[in-house]
C-alpha cells in the first residue's frame, strides 16, 4: 500500500481546487474551512455549486477570497453533473496545478503542499482514496466497497504495477496536461468519472500515481444514512465492475473464494478457511478506514450486503438504464 505522505514541493506554483458541489449543505462548510488552514499558501479555493437544491450556494457565500461557480442550470445535453461542474471549475481557474477534491474530504492542513510536491515528482496525473472515517454503525457497511474498489486498482499489490484508472475523491494534476487531453470534456457523458480520467492519462502515455489518504486526507462518504450509501454504491457498483479491468477479474477470483467459504459454513473446512479470511480482511481494512476486529470477523454480513447493493445496481443499468444520485436521474 502507498500512502500520502507529508511532503514539501520544491517550488510553489498557483493551485486551483476546485470542489464540485451538489446538495453538499452537511459538508461544504467544513471542507472549506479546512481548506483555508491549508499551509500551502499560493491556493485559490473555488466552489461549483452544480444546481444544488439545498442551501450550498448561500454556505460558500459567507466565506471571504473563495470563488463561487454558480451552475443554476442543469447540465447540457449530454454532460453528466459531476464532469460538468469539475469542467466549469476548471474554465473559471487560474492555476498550473488543478486539485479536484470532493466535498466530503477532510485534508489535512498539509494536505495541498504534499499533493503539489507528488503532482511535480510524476508526469502525470495523482489521485488519492481517503481513509474512511466513521460516527454511526451502518457506515461499516462499506468495507467490502472500500476493499473491492481499492484492490480492483492493485494498491494492494505488493508489487508495482500500472493502475486501471484513477480514485474519484481527490485529484491533481498539471493544467497543461489536463488540457492535453481534453480533461473531463473527453467523457463528458460518464458516470465513473474517475476511473475514465485515469484511463484517459494512461492511453496518452502520462503516468498515474494513486495513493490511500492515511491520516492526511480522510472522509465520511455517506454521513447522511443508509438510505444516501445504499444510493451511492448503486450508482457505481455495477458500472465499476465493467470498468476496471483486469485487476478486478483477479478480485473477482478471491471473492469467489471468499463466498464459497460462506457457502460451506457447516463444514469442517469452513472452521480452516474462515480464521483466515477474518485475519486477511482485518489486516487489510485497518489501514483503510475506522474498521476493527468485529468488522472482519463478522465479514460475512458485509460481503452479503454488497451482494444486495450489486444485484439492485445491475438491474438498474441493465433494466431501468438510469440511477439516482442527490436528487438528480443519470442515464446509463
Amino acid at each position: 500500500m502507498r500512502f500520502l505522505r507529508r511532503k514539501v514541493p520544491a517550488r510553489s506554483p498557483l493551485v486551483s481546487l476546485i470542489v464540485p458541489a451538489r446538495n453538499e449543505e452537511e459538508n461544504i462548510g467544513k471542507i472549506v474551512k479546512a481548506l483555508k488552514k491549508q499551509t500551502y499558501e499560493n491556493l485559490e479555493i473555488i466552489v461549483v455549486n452544480d444546481n444544488s437544491t439545498d442551501n450550498t450556494r448561500e454556505i460558500v457565500q459567507k466565506f471571504e477570497k473563495v470563488k463561487l461557480v454558480d451552475l443554476s442550470n442543469e447540465p447540457p445535453e449530454g454532460w453528466v453533473g459531476k464532469s460538468w461542474a469539475c469542467w466549469n471549475g476548471y474554465l473559471n481557474s487560474s492555476g498550473e496545478i488543478l486539485i479536484f477534491m470532493d466535498a466530503d474530504v477532510e485534508p489535512a492542513p498539509e494536505t495541498v503542499e504534499s499533493l503539489v510536491a507528488t503532482v511535480l515528482e510524476h508526469d502525470g496525473l495523482v489521485s488519492v482514496w481517503p481513509y474512511q472515517r466513521f460516527e454511526k454503525f451502518y457506515e461499516h457497511l462499506t468495507l467490502a466497497f472500500n476493499m473491492i474498489v481499492i484492490g480492483s486498482m492493485g494498491s494492494f499489490s505488493i508489487f508495482k504495477i500500472k493502475p486501471m484508472g484513477a480514485y474519484g475523491p481527490v485529484i491533481a494534476v498539471e493544467r497543461k496536461k489536463y488540457e492535453s487531453v481534453n480533461g473531463h470534456a473527453a467523457f463528458k457523458d460518464g458516470v465513473l468519472e474517475d476511473i475514465k480520467l485515469g484511463k484517459l492519462f494512461l492511453q496518452n502515455g502520462y503516468a498515474v500515481e494513486n495513493y490511500l489518504g492515511g491520516q492526511t486526507i480522510k472522509f465520511r462518504m455517506y454521513p447522511e444514512g443508509l438510505k444516501q450509501l445504499f444510493e451511492g454504491f448503486t450508482k457505481n457498483m455495477a458500472l465499476g465492475a465493467g470498468s476496471l479491468g483486469p485487476m478486478f477479474l483477479l478480485v473477482f477470483l478471491w471473492m469467489v473464494g471468499l463466498y464459497s467459504a460462506m457457502g460451506n459454513v457447516f463444514s469442517l473446512n469452513y472452521i480452516f478457511y474462515y480464521p483466515l479470511f477474518v485475519v486477511q480482511i482485518y489486516l487489510v481494512s485497518r489501514k483503510t478506514g475506522d474498521y476493527t476486529f468485529w468488522d472482519a470477523l463478522f465479514y460475512p454480513v458485509h460481503f452479503l450486503f454488497f451482494l444486495i447493493v450489486f444485484f439492485v445496481s445491475l438491474y438498474k443499468v441493465i433494466f431501468v438504464k438510469k440511477v439516482e444520485w442527490k436528487g438528480r436521474k443519470i442515464r446509463v
